[in-house]
């Protein structure tokens, strides 16, 4: 084949990607990249063509993750690719998504504009959803061939990003960047990170009395004594938390608790300078006398936090101001005494900040708690101390989640990662074309496009 049929594209090593001088950021050597390759360190690939930028690769096997984004031609990066690592030696797509710029100067990832999203869980379901003056939201399903593909070897850059990805004719041949022609090495302190669940806030913090939290409206909480709510009772140390009134289907926890009774702790709290009490930042279900070594977010069957994007965490939904904690055993009877004692008289304390309601046939009870700001999403958090042994389960209300402790206050638990990392498990090639995936994700664009469209003929008909 002669020299000049083969598309030779650069790989530049890097901290990541500047997208105020659509640049490189620091470069780094290839030596280097390999080195945090093998002990999952996160870096960053650059490949261009004829000096544009085609690709970039942040990888942090820490987290299981590889982000491959693609580039228009004013440099701006206009399509992700999230893959995410459940197995050994194979990395699933786990989003896709696109935005259409408006013009030639607006900046990338804008919060408004034409936007596509394509999610796909491990069983092959999919989900798009189109931005474009309105959201539509519609299922789908991705073939096997396009779920996943090979973790390749360091470099092998193709096997995620091929001729067709990139935009070229190909075949493709990858070589060193070659360095400035001043000799001088470009590039600017630019920072990534992988996208990663929810964290914990302070969540011990909240039950430490006299704690100042700090938030960014400047308003500043001071936890007060906790609340104790009584014993809850668990026959089968198996934990359901929601909403009394809606938590019917709620399954409960995969992480359980010897069967006892645990006493339950409310947190409480007041804004510096007025003069009433604040929302209920928390509820605690304390299982040992211990401080949390570590935090974990508590699963339900069928879930995997390592699916979770960045920010995102698999909560109780609350949909009458109220929440509680109860054993699963009790799950079909207490809610429906709950609901009954609700409508018969209030059973809430002088204090309102929790209610207990029993059962006398199974000795089982539900300890309700009001739920922050009211209605929404709340995740639990499972506790543990230096030997894994659960703590606590604290739900939180999401109040003072972004706020930051005041000294003397400081915050020495950690989140345990639900993913393990892994650098030796490398194979030699994709499961499929890299570019036959972009044909399916276009013609999933398409259909979704096509459907959109036709909504609003009818509309208008």
């Amino acid at each position: 084949m002669a020299a000049d049929s083969v598309d030779i594209v650069d790989v530049t090593y890097c901290e990541g990607w500047d997208p105020v001088r659509r640049a490189a950021g620091t470069a780094i050597a290839e030596d280097e990249a390999r080195r945090r390759d093998e002990s999952a360190e996160p870096y960053a690939a650059l490949l261009s063509f004829r000096g544009e930028p085609k690709a970039l690769f942040q990888i942090d096997w820490r987290h299981g993750y590889l982000g491959l984004f693609l580039f228009d031609a004013q440099a701006r990066r206009t399509q992700e690719y999230e893959y995410r690592q459940l197995e050994a030696g194979r990395l699933r797509l786990r989003r896709y998504e696109q935005w259409r710029l408006a013009s030639d100067i607006e900046p990338e990832f804008p919060a408004r504009g034409w936007r596509f999203t394509l999610t796909i869980r491990p069983d092959g379901r999919a989900f798009r959803v189109l931005d474009a003056g309105g959201s539509l939201h519609i299922g789908a399903k991705a073939p096997a061939e396009h779920q996943a593909v090979a973790k390749a070897e360091f470099g092998a850059w193709t096997a995620y990003a091929d001729a067709r990805v990139l935009g070229l004719a190909g075949p493709l041949t990858l070589v060193p960047a070659p360095p400035p022609a001043d000799g001088s090495v470009p590039g600017a302190d630019v920072s990534w990170s992988a996208p990663v669940p929810l964290q914990p806030g302070h969540l011990e913090a909240l039950f430490l009395p006299g704690t100042r939290l700090t938030c960014g409206d400047e308003r500043v909480a001071v936890i007060a004594e906790p609340a104790r709510a009584g014993m809850l009772h668990l026959p089968t140390g198996s934990v359901v938390a929601g909403d009394p009134c809606t938590i019917d289907d709620d399954l409960p926890f995969t992480v359980t608790v010897p069967p006892g009774d645990y006493s339950v702790l409310i947190s409480t709290m007041r804004w510096e300078g007025e003069d009433r009490e604040g929302e209920t930042p928390a509820a605690m279900l304390r299982v040992l006398d211990k401080p949390a070594a570590s935090w974990e977010l508590a699963l339900r069957p069928g879930q995997d936090a390592r699916l979770l994007g960045d920010g995102e965490f698999y909560g109780f939904g609350v949909d009458t101001a109220t929440a509680c904690f109860l054993d699963a055993s009790a799950r079909d009877t207490l809610p429906k005494l709950f609901e009954q004692q609700q409508m018969e008289g209030s059973p809430w304390g002088p204090d309102s900040h929790s209610c207990t309601v029993s059962d006398p046939v199974s000795g089982a009870n539900l300890i309700a708690y009001p739920s922050g700001r009211g209605d929404g999403s709340y995740p639990v958090w499972i506790g543990r101390d230096a030997d894994g042994a659960v703590t606590c389960l604290v739900a939180d209300m999401l109040v003072l989640h972004d706020a930051d402790t005041l000294p003397p206050t400081e915050r020495s638990a950690t989140c345990l990662s639900p993913f393990a990392p892994r650098v030796e498990d490398r194979r030699d090639a994709p499961f499929t074309s890299p570019g036959s995936t972009v044909e399916f994700i276009d013609a999933q664009i398409a259909d979704i496009v096509e459907f959109k469209q036709e909504l609003r003929s009818r509309r208008r008909n």
